[in-house]
């Protein structure tokens, strides 16, 4: 891995953050302020927090879209990293963590990004809507858990493995000084 790939990739990554945070932090500000008020823009009627919640949406999606795509690059290298540290093989297991704890957070991000539109929708549609987020997150919530189990089964049926054959060394070193 080059040293000045990485240094990019970091530097892309802390930055869209820095930005998105900001960008966030001023249209909540700005909703505060100005939220409510209605206008009339090329016939049609609409108020500043439909205009902000579009452009929440679209910094979002714009900024989001680095984070992910650098959070997925350092992913593979920490999956890489603790799986050879730690002797659990491949790195596989721990790249689904990270990418379901990835996709809860895109999901939040994305419930947080259309938030300001639910109220131009029927009521009906809200609730599927949130019907659908909720079925998502529970189906990650679901993998990350028996991951998280799987992993944890294996180190348990590992640490028992190694154990026997401690026990087993010792009691058949005991045996052979019983012949002696």
């Amino acid at each position: 891995m080059e040293k000045e790939e990485l240094r990019k990739r970091i530097r892309r990554l802390l930055g869209s953050l820095i930005k998105l945070i900001l960008v966030l932090f001023t249209l909540t500000i700005l909703d505060a302020i100005f939220g409510g008020l209605t206008f009339t823009f090329f016939g049609f009627q609409t108020d500043t927090s439909e205009v902000l919640g579009t452009i929440r949406l679209v910094a979002i999606v714009y900024y989001g879209y680095w984070i992910l795509k650098d959070s997925l690059f350092f992913l593979d290298i920490l999956t890489d990293v603790l799986a050879k540290r730690f002797n659990l093989g491949s790195s596989g297991n721990l790249r689904r963590i990270g990418l379901d704890f990835l996709y809860l957070i895109s999901l939040g991000l994305g419930w947080f990004a259309f938030s300001p539109f639910l109220k131009l929708v029927p009521d009906i549609a809200i609730r599927a809507l949130a019907l659908i987020f909720l079925l998502l997150a529970i189906v990650f919530l679901y993998d990350l858990v028996k991951t998280v189990y799987s992993i944890l089964r294996m180190s348990y049926e590992s640490l028992i493995d190694a154990l026997s054959d401690i026990i087993g060394r010792l009691t058949e070193s005991e045996k052979s000084k019983d012949k002696h």
